[in-house]
């Protein structure tokens, strides 16, 4: 049987082999480890030490209740990105600037590199002030570390310098100088802010009095005058003789009804009856004396009879009384006559009195609606005025109170942070391992093959050839994926391996088994004839493994009513006992039911002649032939073959070989290798 490909020859690199490289070159891992550690400790001893440290401030969320200043300048606000902004605003140049000046740095020689250096780096000389500034800023903060820590509101300052002294110095300047800078910010800002307010106070005020000697001007124009309470004088007038002229209405009423009351009694004769008559003391006085007279009158003319003086006289007396009372009556409806004349005339006044208010209250409404436009401009002046006076007064004395304080100062460290030594070296450690275990494998990749050459079991399983690798697919599924994912590797692999048997000047009968169980040598086997039967070709599984028939399932179908035990028995024909695959046109022949014995059915002459039958009738018959080393029957069917193909996946190459020695001293075909990882 041809061997598919050379590379096929070469099996797979394993993690053993990987242990066993590492024990055969341990000499050049140890020393390229060994070298590795010590330029690993030459270096850390020869790069510079530098020490880091730290000072920390914090942006302070409370509020400074003595004065007023965020009126302002507002309160820094805590989110983190404005945590972020002050984290600039610490790594800027211009306060690495102010740090740079007040420590004087610019002489040290850690900032101020060599003048000939630099002058050969930024050309002409007139810019070498600036250019030196900008060099020593530029090293300032490569040493300078700003970080946030969590989500806090504290901020870390850090900086690294080759003196410990001098990097606490600068940590700490930054930080004094950060606060100090956000006071001077606030000041500058309320200085600012408070000459505004007194430029704009002043002419406010102006604008203030203007406003309302215009609103008294108008008013004095127009005679708007007011009240205490602010209401009008004239709006007060309409209220009064409104007031009075009801009453004098009322009273004009009430006296007409009198009048009217009296003229009716007149003429009917009984004016002496009228309330207002009969109220009078004079005519209660003259009625009485009336009385008296008219009873006198009526005793005499009992007593003395009609001619008699005295009763003429009383007769003459009771005349005059009525007469009296008469003329009483007509004075007191003189007088009531007169009160209605009088009432007439004030109710008269009071409404020429009442027109003349409202017209001048019409006048003076017409002039209030300019007043009231010219006092709400008095009054938003005087207002605006008035919020700018608080204004001032909150920000007179404003007190230097920063956002931000310093919580911890830093100290000079004890110890450098770098270089790290410690894990420099540690880390050296599995670096040279890797680098000697990579020098390693690259000598074993140059000067010889993957597997040790001295060990014979590994030297004859080469010899054998391979013929095919199928690679990552899983094999309880094979016949599945071989067609569901022709472009997976696995399907490809079992593409060459199906066509290397359909060769036409290849063997017709192949026998695939495993050394050992569990290398599903049916699923394998199921997979190529899938494929072989895809391709048009003519193909027959005979299902050998008859303890344990799987050739069948592996294709997806039961086990048949009527199979191999019935064809080799006569009971049944070849077409009977044959089972089509649903997804091909690949047959298999399975037993219906194991026999007792298999050794005397696979070794019957019924059998020989079957696979003869197979033979000239197929182009490709694959007997699934259980496992090599624990079934004594493979050996038979196996002489009944024209090739064999040892499936190996997990079986060890001792097992594999094992297996192969028994074939070759049973005398089988050839023997080729399907390896499946």
């Amino acid at each position: 049987m041809a061997n598919g490909d050379p590379v096929a020859n070469e099996q797979a690199f394993r993690l053993h082999d990987l242990a066993r490289l590492a024990r055969e070159r341990s000499a050049l891992i140890l020393t390229v480890m060994a070298v590795v550690i010590v330029l690993a400790v030459i270096a850390v001893f020869l790069i510079p030490q530098r020490y880091a440290a730290s000072s920390v401030v914090v942006i302070d969320p409370r509020k400074n209740n003595v004065a007023d200043v965020t009126a302002v300048v507002s309160d820094l606000p805590v989110d983190p990105a404005s945590v972020q902004d002050q984290i600039q605003i610490l790594e800027s140049r211009d306060l690495a600037g102010r740090v740079i000046d007040k420590l004087g740095l610019a002489s040290d020689p850690e900032f101020n590199p060599p003048p000939g250096a630099l002058s050969a780096y930024f050309g002409a000389p007139d810019d070498a002030p600036q250019a030196l500034r900008d060099a020593e800023i530029t090293t300032f903060l490569k040493h300078l570390t700003v970080e946030g820590l969590g989500l806090s509101t504290a901020i870390t300052i850090t900086y690294s310098s080759r003196d410990a002294h001098q990097a606490a110095r600068i940590a700490n300047a930054v930080a004094d100088l950060y606060i100090s800078g956000e006071v001077d910010a606030k000041l500058n800002d309320t200085r600012a802010t408070t000459d505004w307010l007194a430029t704009r106070i002043k002419q406010l005020s102006h604008q203030v009095q203007a406003a309302e000697a215009n609103v008294q001007a108008y008013k004095a124009e127009h005679d708007l005058n007011e009240t205490a309470d602010g209401s009008s004088l004239v709006d007060q007038q309409l209220t009064a003789i409104n007031g009075q002229l009801v009453d004098a209405k009322s009273d004009l009423a009430e006296k007409q009804a009198n009048m009217g009351r009296i003229d009716a009694m007149m003429k009917s004769g009984h004016a002496a009856d009228v309330s207002s008559v009969v109220s009078s003391p004079l005519i209660a006085q003259l009625r009485e004396q009336q009385a008296e007279v008219i009873r006198s009158e009526s005793e005499m003319a009992t007593k003395y009879g009609p001619k008699n003086p005295k009763l003429i006289a009383a007769q003459n007396q009771e005349r005059d009384l009525a007469a009296k009372i008469d003329e009483e009556v007509s004075r007191v409806a003189g007088t009531v006559a007169n009160d209605v004349s009088v009432a007439h005339a004030h109710v008269g006044s009071l409404q020429g009195s009442l027109r003349q208010a409202e017209t001048e209250a019409t006048d003076q409404n017409m002039a209030r609606v300019r007043l009231k436009a010219l006092e709400a401009n008095a009054s938003s002046t005087r207002t605006m005025y008035e919020a700018f006076v608080v204004r001032l007064r909150e920000t007179q004395s404003p007190i230097g109170i920063p956002d931000a304080r310093v919580i911890s100062h830093a100290s000079a460290p004890a110890s450098p942070s770098f270089p790290p030594r410690f894990a420099i070296i540690a880390a050296s450690v599995p670096a040279g391992f890797l680098l000697g275990l990579l020098l390693a494998l690259l000598a074993e990749r140059m000067g010889y093959a993957w597997a040790p050459r001295r060990n014979p079991v590994m030297d004859r399983l080469r010899n054998i050839p391979v013929l095919a690798q199928l690679a990552g697919g899983a094999v309880a599924r094979a016949a599945d994926q071989a067609v569901d994912f022709p472009g997976a590797p696995f399907a490809q692999g079992i593409a060459l391996l199906a066509r290397q048997m359909c060769d036409p000047r290849g063997p017709k009968v192949v026998a695939i088994a495993a050394s050992q169980p569990g290398e599903d040598s049916s699923q394998i086997a199921a997979a190529v004839a899938r494929v072989a039967a895809l391709m048009g070709r003519r193909v027959v599984i005979v299902d050998g493994n008859l303890r344990t028939p799987m050739a069948a399932r592996s294709l997806g179908a039961n086990l048949p009513q009527a199979g191999l035990m019935e064809v080799l028995g006569h009971k049944a024909s070849l077409s009977q006992a044959l089972m089509r695959d649903a997804r091909s046109q690949a047959f298999v022949l399975s037993p219906a039911w194991p026999p007792r014995d298999p050794m005397p059915v696979l070794a019957s002459r019924q059998m020989a002649e079957l696979l003869t039958h197979l033979r000239r009738s197929c182009d490709l018959v694959l007997i699934d032939a259980p496992p090599v080393l624990t079934a004594a029957e493979t050996r038979v069917l196996v002489h009944l073959s024209d090739a064999v193909a040892l499936v190996v996946r997990n079986a060890s190459p001792e097992s594999v070989l094992g297996a192969v020695d028994m074939l070759a001293a049973s005398g089988s075909p050839p023997v080729g290798l399907v390896l499946a990882h």
